[in-house]
């Protein structure tokens, strides 16, 4: 292990910091599946001394790697917004390698991060998102439609699979400005992408790193997925032109090469290397967009239905906004879609379940020799070189003091303008999709996702948990999340988060 000098929890020079941990889970009673991005905020509480010096260096050989876990949110800011470090190396090397080989938006780093975020910023701005609302709608009617169907025969549903198929199907419009019909077939695209998925490991995974068949199936997959998408990109560069109405953000990150090849004919042929690297920007893409914006979907249909009062104060905005008629909202917002930027409450909603259940437990980094981490109020300076930095984000989304009342859902902290109000948002502290020049480039396109979908839903739908009597409860809740090795790191929800929708009419 790397030489630690500063907070460390109680070591074993054998066993490192993994009987501590274990120690934690055991009294603490995580479950087994529990999502793991929980542990350090049961490390924060069991060392409360260590941990409120800011960080705690940790030593989980061989299971992970050395790590400093970053609690306090101006040190975090240190090394994503005032100072952005690099990723850290084993996210695109051994997690993501096969999947994108690493040259991807997330996990780019330098001069080539620069040029790939600047060739999908105008697809992925406000203004161009908007734009594609229109297409987005069809998806959504679909999607409301399964509702209608599933509120009158009254079943449980996996609403997490329901989330997942319209999220798929929106992104397959504003990324590729095709229909997949993952909400009403299966969708060989995605299908391959999840097995692949599936086959990933970030920490100590013997049974896939042993696996010798598991290169050949990578390849595989990769194969199937480059037939599937080169198509959309051959076709997007030879007929540009001729796109009428919103460009999708595939469209707008080829619009320099096609500015430069004014031969139509000479388009049809780019470059393989060039091809190659926009299919692993659209994977990341199509990954990270349509896996965390269904359950945190998922998670608001299932806070409301725990909270009728919130239900009503959202549906109250949108009777504001759209008029008294659900039916007609479809209509209105197609016409001006800019109508959804008029839903403040509605985005508190989104920004509480964010809160509450982060998808991803934050951002790991790397530095270079010499490089220290300094807390804000007593000037201590600690060593970072040889360590994967991590911000423990889903620890300060509930820390008490930073949060008042942290477990509980109360969208109104997103509505004050009162900066004195104790429920007022401290600076630097709400960050799910990070904060600096690495945050999360699709958070536009899933915040629009979320208010069109509610926008059309809400007001016509009760969302009810449907899980046992005496299903396990933990962190308060039974839809805790969970890992699920089976498709990536994000957490997901416990069992798909079962549910039964009853119409409000």
């Amino acid at each position: 292990m790397c030489q630690a000098a500063g907070p460390i929890l109680p070591h074993s020079f054998l066993f490192g910091h993994i009987i501590t941990i274990a120690k934690i889970s055991i009294k603490n009673k995580i479950p087994r599946e529990g999502q793991g991005h929980w542990i350090f905020r049961y490390i924060k509480r069991e060392y409360p001394e260590i941990a409120g010096q800011g960080i705690v260096y940790m030593d989980v050989w061989p299971i992970g790697y050395p790590m400093i876990a970053v609690y306090h949110p101006d040190i975090m800011a240190q090394f994503t917004q005032e100072h952005s470090l690099p990723k850290f190396w084993a996210m695109g090397k051994v997690e993501f390698g096969p999947f994108t080989g690493g040259e991807d938006l997330v996990n780019l780093d330098g001069q080539e991060w620069k040029q790939a975020r600047s060739m999908f910023n105008p697809g992925f701005s406000a203004k161009n998102l908007l734009s594609l609302v229109p297409d987005m709608i069809e998806e959504v009617l679909i999607f409301r439609e399964r509702f209608r169907k599933t509120a009158a025969y009254g079943g449980v549903i996996k609403l997490e699979d329901y989330t997942t198929d319209v999220t798929v199907d929106i992104i397959g419009r504003a990324v590729l400005g095709t229909r997949l019909e993952t909400q009403n077939k299966p969708n060989r695209l995605m299908a391959t992408m999840k097995s692949q998925l599936g086959l990933i490991y970030f920490e100590l995974n013997l049974a896939k790193q042993l696996n010798p068949i598991l290169p050949f199936k990578h390849r595989r997959y990769n194969r199937i997925i480059q037939d599937e998408l080169k198509p959309y990109i051959l076709n997007t560069a030879q007929n540009y032109e001729k796109i009428e109405g919103p460009k999708t953000i595939v469209a707008l990150a080829l619009k320099s090469y096609v500015n430069e090849t004014q031969d139509y004919a000479a388009r049809g042929n780019i470059p393989p290397e060039f091809i190659d690297r926009i299919i692993k920007h659209i994977k990341i893409f199509m990954f990270a967009g349509h896996d965390t914006t269904a359950t945190v979907l998922a998670y608001i249909y299932y806070l409301l239905g725990n909270h009728p009062d919130k239900a009503a104060k959202l549906c109250a905005e949108h009777d504001e906004v759209l008029g008294p008629d659900p039916a007609a909202a479809a209509d209105l917002i197609r016409a001006d879609p800019t109508l959804l930027n008029k839903m403040p409450y509605t985005i508190a909603i989104f920004r509480e379940t964010l809160r509450l259940f982060p998808p991803v437990g934050g951002s790991i980094r790397q530095s270079s020799p010499g490089h220290f981490l300094t807390h804000p109020k007593t000037g201590v300076r600690y060593p970072t070189h040889g360590f994967m930095i991590h911000s423990s984000v889903s620890t300060l989304l509930r820390d008490p003091e930073y949060w008042p009342d942290p477990d509980s859902f109360v969208p109104e902290r997103f509505t004050l303008r009162d900066e004195t109000d104790p429920l007022y948002p401290a600076k630097n502290t709400w960050r799910p999709f990070e904060m600096g020049p690495r945050n999360c480039i699709g958070q536009e396109l899933v915040s629009i996702e979320i208010r069109l979908i509610l926008a059309l839903t809400v007001r016509e739908f009760i969302v009810e948990g449907a899980y046992p009597e005496d299903a396990l409860s933990w962190m308060g809740d039974k839809a805790y999340q969970i890992n699920k090795p089976e498709l990536s790191a994000t957490a997901h929800i416990k069992d798909e988060l079962p549910v039964r929708i009853r119409s409000r009419k």
